[in-house]
């Protein structure tokens, strides 16, 4: 299908213009879990958690005061006093489940840190599955951000595959022979460039 690779060259070129160009090469040249520590795995978690059935641009709006009500992620602080981040953080963004969500990811970090990090690394998808308020679809995001080689069937995607007949991981597979770019790297560039235009 030309015209889906054609699109995707398209939309980097796009995005690359606007100033995406150092999100693109994060996907291109990822983080592993292993490089990433306690904190920054569970920012990476909760990212996906508050962006979950939500616009992009409201989570970004918000995210510095989360940030700072999560105090800056760091587990071993959170659990200082964890009723304190939990006020703090629903004072910035009242959704009970998702702020209960990160807290309880906290909790297994401290507990379990060194073999959760094991089980996600031997299978990702079934070990993030079992997370608090991580499903079917937003497993896929929190695997493709902690660097694992996989697409997240979004809507954007779903829509945009449609176009052409096939599924998101068809579609993305079908790029990847063709360019031999990673399928998270070229997941990242047609969301992106969906969520920017608006439309797919």
């Amino acid at each position: 299908m030309k015209d889906a690779v054609a699109l995707f060259k398209i939309a980097e070129k796009f995005l690359r213009e606007n100033g995406f160009g150092q999100e693109i090469d994060r996907f291109d040249n990822p983080r592993t879990l292993d490089e990433m520590n306690d904190r920054e795995l569970l920012q990476t978690y909760a990212w996906v958690v508050f962006s979950s059935g939500m616009r992009n641009a409201v989570i970004e709006a918000k995210w510095r005061e989360i940030t700072k009500a999560f105090r800056d992620f760091n587990p071993p602080k959170i659990a200082e006093d964890l009723d304190a981040v939990r006020r703090n953080a629903l004072n910035v963004f009242r959704h009970y489940k998702k702020v209960d969500a990160v807290i309880q990811m906290t909790q297994l970090l401290l507990k379990e840190g060194l073999a959760l990090r094991s089980e996600i690394k031997e299978d990702p998808l079934n070990a993030l599955y079992r997370l608090p308020f991580i499903g079917k679809v937003n497993r896929y995001h929190l695997a493709r951000n902690l660097g694992f080689n996989v697409i997240k069937p979004d809507r954007h995607l779903v829509r945009l595959a449609s176009k052409y007949e096939m599924t998101p991981f068809e579609l993305c597979e079908l790029i990847h022979q063709k360019t031999g770019r990673r399928l998270a790297t070229i997941d990242a560039i047609l969301w992106r460039y969906c969520e920017q235009k608006g439309q797919t």
